[in-house]
């Protein structure tokens, strides 16, 4: 009898638990996205189905992941218990934290919904509770658990190096963008992500980063975090400190300044950022324990400034740093239909993250040249001999391994859009391209251009480029 009472006394503390859920603040998002092909470029991009979650945050704003919404044509939100879709739309996107806001056309959607609260203040052992649309159901589902841990991860979506909060509630596809919430309903993180070789294993965007996107939209512009390309060693040798004069013991040392950063210099050894000390292993004091010292700036908007003690050349310096971002040589694209040009039968493409990983999920021999190179005043942008060529008598015996153009005739190429330029203003007879592999491409320029009426034919190809 005893187990019995117990047993309910349990079950009912669940049922009072769920029924003080807001699952009438969390949305099903149904999403039409356009799928381009890096691979093929020239190629239709596929329109593929999705199912993902949201929450009703303040303002009659929807939140949740980049990832959901990225690339939608066509976009609807359901409620909870509720027959009939809305049309919504992306309004703000940060693919860098795989977040989005949503909103939707018709007001009435909200009638009577008590938006959800966000909480940054969040710690190991919580109690955690994941709401959303997971596969398997139609209706809302609940899984619960607790924060594991809180620290710097790569994020899934961008590869972006940010603040998660590792938790052991199950996130499943469908879960993707609905809140983790805390015993009092608020919103700690969002769903982002599961290790698949791991057991209850997932990731939240913790709502420190959420409210760091949604002050940057305020001006109606997502900006983006800060990342100025600075590269840092660890000090973890005695040698190292007493060669630079660090007495202390604290600080990590600047190995190498990216173009367009400003202040710092190489050897700088970085020893506070606005007040916080930083240790050698690059972490700071906060309210999660260490974390990673770019917790400061990720608090932060582009634009803002941040107070930097460094020991240089053996004496403290002090100076103000714009918070900027810089972007590295090889980017990944979001919401864009990846650029081609098609000459004399040879296709060429910008070298993206894309493109990248379309040809390989390994790290590849491209992505070896181009190893910790930053953009320069004369090179921003990296062209691709592609893999994939059009056979034609113009282009016999040519084949590429994905080869780098480094010139046309002898002239430099800073980016695609120099390099089509180049093509296109062509007035020799014949055209040498060359690439960072030694490979030479030698192409009657005549034969060259008139070639795509045929190819246009042969292969269904509609257009010969796709330049912006």
């Amino acid at each position: 009898m005893k187990k019995l009472i117990l047993v309910l006394l349990l079950l009912l503390n669940t049922i009072t638990y769920a029924s003080s859920l807001p699952n009438e603040a969390i949305v099903k998002i149904f999403a039409s996205i356009s799928s381009p092909n890096y691979k093929y470029p020239w190629q239709t991009s596929k329109i593929l189905r999705y199912k993902g979650s949201g929450s009703i945050i303040k303002d009659n704003m929807i939140l949740t992941s980049a990832h959901v919404v990225s690339g939608a044509r066509f976009l609807e939100v359901q409620k909870e218990n509720d027959p009939k879709k809305y049309i919504a739309n992306v309004k703000y996107i940060s693919h860098q934290a795989d977040l989005a806001i949503v909103e939707v056309e018709d007001k009435t959607f909200f009638k009577g919904i008590k938006e959800l609260k966000l909480n940054s203040n969040v710690k190991p052992r919580d109690e955690v509770t994941v709401l959303g649309y997971p596969v398997g159901g139609q209706t809302i589902s609940t899984t619960t658990g607790v924060v594991s841990r809180i620290e710097y991860t790569n994020y899934a979506w961008s590869g972006e190096y940010l603040l998660a909060v590792q938790v052991d509630a199950a996130i499943n596809s469908g879960n993707s963008g609905g809140p983790a919430i805390n015993k009092d309903g608020e919103i700690i993180g969002v769903a982002m992500m599961s290790l698949t070789k791991a057991s209850n294993i997932s990731y939240i965007v913790p709502s420190i980063i959420v409210n760091t996107f949604l002050e940057d939209i305020k001006d109606g512009v997502v900006n983006g975090f800060g990342d100025d390309g600075t590269s840092i060693n660890y000090i973890r040798n005695d040698s190292v400190k007493k060669y630079f004069g660090l007495k202390n013991g604290d600080g990590v040392l600047v190995t190498k300044v990216a173009y367009g950063a400003e202040n710092y210099k190489e050897d700088d050894i970085i020893i506070e950022i606005d007040g916080n000390t930083i240790a050698n292993d690059g972490t700071i004091k906060s309210q999660f324990g260490r974390v990673y010292s770019n917790l400061i700036i990720h608090q932060k908007q582009i634009g803002d400034t941040l107070d930097i003690k460094v020991l240089r050349d053996k004496k403290i310096i002090s100076f103000k740093q714009t918070i900027k971002r810089i972007n590295p040589l090889i980017k990944r694209e979001f919401n864009k239909e990846p650029r081609y040009l098609i000459f004399g039968g040879l296709a060429f493409t910008p070298l993206t993250k894309n493109y990248v990983f379309a040809i390989s999920k390994k790290t590849t021999s491209i992505e070896m040249l181009f190893y910790n190179k930053d953009q320069t005043e004369d090179f921003n942008e990296a062209v691709i001999w592609m893999q994939d060529i059009f056979p034609h008598k113009i282009n016999r015996g040519y084949s590429s391994a994905a080869y780098v153009v480094e010139t046309v005739n002898d002239i430099k190429v800073k980016n695609f859009k120099h390099f089509v330029t180049l093509i296109d203003n062509l007035d020799t007879e014949f055209v040498v391209i060359k690439t960072l592999e030694k490979q030479k491409i030698v192409l009657d320029v005549k034969e060259a251009r008139e070639s795509f009426k045929e190819l246009k034919s042969i292969y269904r190809l509609q257009s010969d480029r796709r330049v912006e």
